[in-house]
């Protein structure tokens, strides 16, 4: 098959893993079931654990020295935005927000926050099409607002608490852009220096994993530890290096939509009108700098 095929092949599955992802995290921190359900600390332990797990067999010695060569200051920075935190702030999130709300503003507020720590870092200037691009994403957040002042103002806090983290991750993004180290060594290393936050989480935020289903606690370990935590880096990666970084972030496009689709499925989260506005104008403004990116290369191909 070619190659670049299994790449797109790649990209799509990045995009059922992350929409199950959401769903599967607001599942478990809802009160859907019958049986207590997992908390924010419980999803956070188990992505953590079984994601650092499944990184061993692929660990050499050269990723374990290129990332303690980072030296402890940045380790440390790495690991307070991509590590334990991020997932935890994710959950803490997805408890109070649907979980379409939370596909469309995690990716979109990192894509805005790119372009804003990007011009104030590098003085990289923003085109007119990422112009629209941020207006776009900045008009389906006020939206989003909108509707939670006025349908549901339980979840703000939970839109609200995603956004920042899509800040956070802008910055880690920012922070290992330059980095000569390999994305396998970063990820499991950042994962790995987790693991010792894990107990006094444990002990120090709610916890029902001694109560919860054992086939939900396996099924979320599998979702959030091995699907999203690992699998889909590597996709994220693979499809990147074969159709370009560019190209491979359309896939992000089809995150919102997939999750409203599988959210109003498995949960019953319908979106209404001005939640569907608000999930296009966010789509759109994720994916406009890559399509134009792509309509290039295509133009400049038929020449």
């Amino acid at each position: 098959m070619n190659i670049r095929v299994l790449a797109i092949l790649a990209g799509l599955s990045t995009i059922g893993i992350y929409a199950l992802q959401f769903v599967g995290a607001r599942f478990s921190l809802t009160t859907q079931g019958e049986l207590a359900r997992l908390t924010s600390t419980d999803l956070t332990i188990l992505r953590i654990i079984a994601s650092g797990l499944f990184f061993v067999p692929f660990l050499r010695r050269r990723h374990v020295r290129a990332f303690l060569n980072l030296g402890w200051k940045r380790i440390a920075l790495l690991t307070a935005l991509a590590g334990a935190p991020y997932p935890f702030l994710i959950n803490i999130g997805l408890g109070f927000t649907p979980a379409a709300h939370a596909a469309a503003i995690l990716p979109s507020s990192v894509v805005l926050f790119s372009a804003i720590l990007g011009l104030i870092a590098f003085k990289a200037p923003i085109s007119r099409y990422s112009s629209i691009s941020l207006v776009l994403i900045s008009s389906g957040m006020a939206l989003f607002v909108c509707y939670d002042l006025i349908f549901d103002p339980w979840a703000l806090p939970g839109d609200l608490i995603l956004f920042a983290v899509g800040a956070g991750f802008a910055f880690f993004s920012l922070t290992v852009r330059d980095l000569e180290i390999d994305p396998l060594a970063v990820t499991a290393g950042i994962i790995w220096c987790s693991w010792p936050l894990m107990v006094p989480m444990f002990f120090a935020m709610p916890s029902n994993l001694f109560v919860a289903a054992p086939s939900e606690i396996l099924s979320q370990a599998i979702i959030q530890g091995v699907l999203a935590g690992a699998i889909a880096l590597f996709l994220t990666t693979f499809a990147a290096r074969h159709l370009g970084s560019q190209t491979a972030s359309l896939f992000l496009v089809g995150i919102p939509i997939t999750t409203a689709f599988l959210g109003a499925v498995a949960l019953g989260e319908f979106p209404i009108v001005l939640e569907i506005v608000a999930l296009g104008l966010m789509a759109c403004g994720i994916g406009l700098p890559a399509t134009r990116f792509v309509l290039q290369q295509y133009k400049t191909a038929r020449r």
